[in-house]
């Protein structure tokens, strides 16, 4: 029996119909039809194809007697099925009828009867309408620029019109005019092709001709006719309006359906994500169309879209949400159910020899791929029948490829699967059954789209074809596969365990499940070493890769560097110390450590030298050695003497696998040392060669790592004393070694152990009895363990922050919080005080944010409640309201009051001295309990003094104005005389600070003082009253002056300031010392002794007046004592005034 003979379709005999590639046209010519019948007889109409397809009749037949449809969007990856299924959508849809009576609907071979229950409720809806119409087509192949247009046309040309915009227009007027029919005969009677000549429709007679035959007022000539077409029926080089489209096409529609009546049409728009591309402009028009059709066209046409995304994927595709629905995926899950249906389907009376063919060579199948991720699987045994005679395993295997070497995701999906599984099932067609897919079909089939798309090298396909014809066709079958093996990916989590091994190609190249695959399995073996050894192949560990030029000068290179790597020793344990202790650090790493109850975080610390680790009290240590450099007898040695109470953690890496592990340290750094030197080629070899150096790295990367971590898997681990602990995996020796040395290096963790911390210290904040209740200890808050060791701590005075390194630190490795929580407790009940930046911390006031950076002491005084009273009442006679428990918050305000108070109550002379701030800043120096025992001892005294300064304070308050105001007389009385011996009194009284003595000595020195001021400004006032009057009454007598008009006089003395003094206010002390303010004594004598001047510049300024030529002679002024001097002194001046009178009138001054 063949495979031929097995198969309901013999794939030689029988073309795969389209080649797997179904085309949304709307030709009906012979073979195009003859195309539909093959599609529509091997359409498998079930899984997502059949629901698609349900979802968007029920959707239509639904949305029939409402306002719009809804639109529906199909999408899958490229080469999914999308346009099949669009395909038969409109045929199923309309029922297309075959020139020998078939229907598409009678030709599917299997239908849901749900589907055909919805065409039969479609056909009904027909019959109510105009009938049933589908139109359908691939947007690209229209304008990308005149949306409507190319929407537009599809519709038209289903419906039987020219897809051209002008064209239809003038067939639907002469249907409109009747002349349709009439105009189509005369053109084809004249020998021509009516559709043909609707292309030339400007320039065509014919159709001019039988136009003007069917309307003689349409033109009076050809010529004519022709003009009119072109004007009527113009060309359309821009997009229509929206509602022109809705016009032409419900004109269009009406026509296609009976009776004036629309037909039920679904309108296919595919490709319209190529369509749209990155342009908005028309996602919105697509969009704008989709709802003017679905709404305005009396929900007759429903729009199906297409596109390789979701909606939701793309933002431009997302202004399509609303109108689309429907929405129809397609993914891969089809592809198996379609190559079974349509090209693996067995005739049912083969099936059991296929069964017993495979049952019996179960070995040979269950081998194939042993140990990978695509090995033979329990669920491969229901469907292998199907699949043969492609193994399931060798599906998967394709699988793989195809997403590795699909660069441009067009073969990965049905469409080439079909062409594939097809032709390599046509090859086996005349051989027995047993024969099998062999794997190396893909690489053949391939090949050239992969050389086009740049995932194959040409260099390399000349060079497997070249072997193939030098070293036989096992050769080129052999170089294909490791090819193709070499293009899957190997990184951790997409490796699927495949290699191009002699197994694994030999594997894959089994076509025969009856024959002796020992020899096959041979010949490959023989075939691999030869390439290798003819430079065809690289041979690297077990596995072989392609070997191009520049791939061999790449080799040569890594070589090189090899082998002097090699001769680096030092190099070498360098990079092996790296690896070995990064992966020891990863492990130790891993661990999480929590301690007790109070899951106290804890670090392993590890140390690399060759002397014992120093303990910082807080961290494990892990002491780790290699076999490389020490001995583990060294180390066990070290581990006992460190004895059982040490905490330290002694691991030991065995020397193992040591020439391995140093071959794959020299083969993954001398492959990175080759990229790095060789860099970034530009040439497709040279990129190739590149691509196989980093394989080539990755697997020793990948495989030097596996061996390390195997190596450091079996290292041992002991305890401080010499005890190994055991455990499977060394996470589990470590962990366990870290919790036992946990109690050595923190043996009284227990005392602080617990999980309530938080809430204890919440208690101690707000003042509770018993802050230490939720850990179990109700007795008094300084006896806690805790708290007994933190009042040890502090000594005579510590840090905050050095309490806690203390405590956290071995032996107790306490909670942090713990130690704040007692720190908080016992400065609450008054056992501590705290200092912060120089100033106490009332208790309550204490917080774990203060604590690292306050200075606590042990409070050594106690105070009763009796002495809390006493504090609260000194407080309050200072003016301090203080609250039971505030004492100690408040000592600190009432100290200052006190200071102020007493600053208050003396100062500079003539105040007395200020007594008292030495001992209240002794006092401010004190904290706590200290501070208010000091202020307790010292309250009767304070309890005076607040009395006395309260007293002189008040004194100063009424004498210190008297004070200020003799001062300001004082300034003023130096000058007056008989002042002197008042001055003196003041001085003496001044010396002796006498201003707040019991008898007050100010007053009586402050009266005389304004005494003989007050007559000094009265008596100078009288005297310049008196020289005023005679200086106006000098004016008066002068004939000159008495000449001026009121007004001019009044100027003149305002202008030389010349004005009567004003009476002064000396009534009462202050007033006058503001009269003294605004005038000084001084002033006053000078302005008396300045009126003679003034009264002669008024007579010179009246004098000018009067006399514009008026001279001013002064006459000299000097003593004389003789006669003869007199004489001397009247005949100089008579000269002088005789011979100024020469130039005009003269003023004597």
């Amino acid at each position: 029996m063949k495979i031929k003979d097995v198969l309901q379709r013999d794939p030689a005999a029988h073309g795969l119909v389209n080649q797997g590639q179904a085309r949304i046209v709307d030709a009906r010519n012979e073979r195009a039809m003859d195309e539909l019948r093959g599609e529509l007889s091997t359409f498998v109409c079930e899984g997502q194809y059949a629901d698609g397809i349900q979802r968007i009749i029920r959707s239509y037949l639904d949305d029939l007697t409402r306002t719009s449809q809804k639109g529906a969007w199909v999408s899958g990856f490229f080469g999914s099925g999308k346009s099949h299924v669009l395909k038969m959508l409109c045929h199923l849809w309309q029922d297309t009828v075959f020139s020998d009576g078939a229907t598409a609907r009678s030709l599917v071979p299997v239908m849901p009867d749900d589907l055909k229950a919805l065409l039969r409720e479609l056909d009904t809806a027909g019959k109510r309408a105009g009938g049933l119409l589908a139109a359908a087509g691939a947007l690209p192949s229209g304008t990308t620029e005149n949306v409507r247009l190319t929407i537009l046309g599809i519709l038209l040309q289903a419906i039987g019109l020219p897809a051209q915009y002008p064209q239809a227009q003038f067939c639907l007027w002469l249907h409109a005019q009747g002349y349709y029919k009439r105009v189509k005969a005369d053109v084809e009677a004249a020998g021509k092709v009516f559709e043909s000549e609707l292309n030339n429709l400007y320039v065509s007679p014919f159709i001019a001709k039988a136009v003007v035959a069917c309307d003689a007022n349409f033109a009076s000539n050809e010529a004519e006719a022709r003009k009119t077409l072109r004007a009527q029926f113009p060309p359309q080089p821009t997009d229509i309006s929206t509602e022109e489209f809705l016009r032409v096409a419900k004109a269009a529609l009406l026509l296609a359906g009976r009776d004036g009546r629309m037909p039920c049409t679904v309108l296919v728009l595919d490709e319209v994500q190529q369509f749209i591309g990155d342009s908005t402009d028309r996602s919105v028009l697509v969009t704008e169309m989709a709802e003017a059709v679905s709404k305005q066209l009396d929900s007759h046409v429903m729009v199906v879209a297409a596109g390789q995304s979701a909606l939701t994927d793309q933002v431009l595709l997302q202004k399509m949400l609303d109108r689309f629905t429907i929405r129809v995926p397609l993914s891969d899950a089809e592809v198996e159910t379609v190559t079974r249906k349509v090209l693996l389907q067995k005739k049912p009376s083969a099936l059991t020899d296929v069964r017993k063919v495979l049952d019996d060579h179960a070995g040979e199948v269950s081998r194939q791929l042993q140990g990978t991720r695509i090995a033979e699987r329990t669920e491969d045994h229901k469907v292998i029948v199907e699949d043969y005679p492609l193994l399931p395993v060798r599906r998967r295997f394709w699988e793989q490829c195809f997403r590795q070497i699909d660069a441009a995701g067009t073969h990965s999906q049905l469409r080439s699967q079909l062409r594939i599984i097809h032709d390599a099932v046509a090859k086996l067609s005349d051989k027995p059954l047993g024969s099998v897919v062999p794997a190396d079909e893909l690489y053949e089939a391939l090949a050239p789209e992969m050389i086009n798309t740049g995932v194959l090298l040409r260099e390399i396909n000349e060079r497997i074809i070249q072997l193939g014809e030098t070293d036989g066709k096992l050769a080129r079958r052999v170089c294909g596969l490791v090819f193709l093996v070499g293009k899957v990916r190997r990184e951790d989590a997409a490796d699927i365990g495949v290699r191009a091994s002699k197994e694994h190609i030999a594997d894959l190249l089994v076509e025969d499940l009856t024959a002796d695959n020992g020899k096959l399995r041979a010949d490959v073996e023989h075939i691999l070493e030869k390439l290798a050894a003819d430079g065809a192949l690289l041979k690297v560990g077990d596995e072989f890769r392609l070997q191009t030029r520049e791939g061999s000068e790449w080799d040569q290179e890594f070589r090189n560097r090899q082998t002097k790597l090699r001769n680096d020793t030092a190099s070498i344990q360098f990079k092996h110390d790296q690896l070995l202790y990064a992966e020891l650090d990863k492990a130790v790493r891993s661990i999480k450590l929590l301690q007790g109850d109070a899951k106290e975080a804890r670090t392993l610390a590890v140390h690399r030298d060759q002397t014992p680790p120093p303990g910082d009290g807080q961290t494990i240590p892990v002491w780790i050695r290699d076999g490389w450099s020490a001995k583990e007898k060294e180390h066990v040695d070290a581990a006992r003497t460190a004895g059982a109470d040490s905490p330290t953690i002694f691991v030991f890496v065995p020397r193992q696998s040591a020439d391995d592990l140093r071959r794959l340290i020299v083969e993954a750094a001398t492959a990175q040392e080759t990229l790095d030197a060789k860099g970034s080629p530009t040439s497709d070899e040279g990129q190739e060669a590149r691509q196989s150096m980093e394989s080539r790295r990755a697997r020793a990367v990948a495989e030097r790592d596996r061996l390390i971590q195997a190596v450091v898997a079996n290292a041992k681990v002991f305890q401080g004393g010499g005890n190994e602990v055991f455990s499977v995996e060394l996470v589990d020796k470590l962990r366990d070694a870290a919790n036992s040395s946990l109690i050595r290096l923190f043996p009284r963790f227990k005392e602080a152990d617990s999980k309530a911390w938080a809430s204890v210290i919440k208690r101690a904040r707000d003042g509770a009895e018993h802050p230490f209740q939720p850990t179990g200890h109700t007795d008094a808050t300084e006896k806690h363990p805790v708290c007994q060791q933190v009042l040890a701590a502090i000594g005579s005075g510590s840090i905050g922050s050095d309490i806690r390194k203390q405590l956290r630190c071995s032996p107790y490795g306490w909670p942090q919080d713990a130690i704040d929580a007692a720190l908080i407790a016992l400065h609450r009940a008054q056992h501590l005080n705290a200092v912060l930046n120089g100033a106490p911390v009332p208790p309550g006031q204490l917080d774990q944010n203060k604590i690292s950076k306050a200075e606590f002491r042990v409070e050594q005084a106690t105070l009763s409640v009796q002495d809390r009273l006493v504090l609260r009442k000194l407080y309050q006679l200072a003016g301090i309201a203080c609250k039971s428990g505030e004492e100690a918050a408040k000592a600190s305000e009432f100290l200052k009051q006190l200071i102020k108070l007493a600053a208050d109550a003396g100062g500079e002379p003539p105040l007395p001295p200020i007594t008292g701030l030495a001992e209240l800043e002794d006092l401010e120096r004190l904290v706590g309990n200290e501070q208010l025992v000091a202020i307790k001892d010292k309250h009767a005294h304070f309890e005076q003094r607040i009395k006395e300064w309260t007293a002189l304070r008040n004194l100063a308050e009424q004498r210190l104005p008297s004070w200020r105001l003799t001062v300001a007389l004082t300034a003023h009385a130096i000058s007056v005389e008989g002042a002197k011996p008042v001055l003196d009194q003041l001085e003496a009284f001044l010396l002796q600070r006498l201003l707040l003595d019991s008898t007050d000595h100010l007053s009586p020195i402050r009266k005389q003082l304004a005494d003989l001021l007050r007559a000094e400004v009265n008596r100078l006032f009288e005297i310049n009253a008196k020289s005023y009057e005679q200086g106006i009454a000098s004016l008066n007598s002068s004939a000159t002056w008495t000449q001026l008009a009121e007004s001019e006089r009044d100027s003149i003395l305002s202008d030389v300031g010349l004005t009567a003094p004003i009476q002064p206010t000396v009534g009462t002390d202050e007033d006058l010392s503001k009269d003294l303010m605004s005038s000084i004594l001084p002033a006053r004598r000078a302005a008396i002794d300045a009126i003679p001047g003034r009264v002669s510049q008024a007579l010179q300024r009246a004098a000018k007046l009067v006399e514009p030529q008026v001279q001013t002679v002064r006459v000299d002024r000097i003593t004389l004592r003789t006669e003869e001097d007199v004489d001397g002194w009247c005949k100089k001046q008579k000269h002088r005034i005789i011979e100024a009178l020469t130039k005009g009138p003269v003023l004597i001054d």
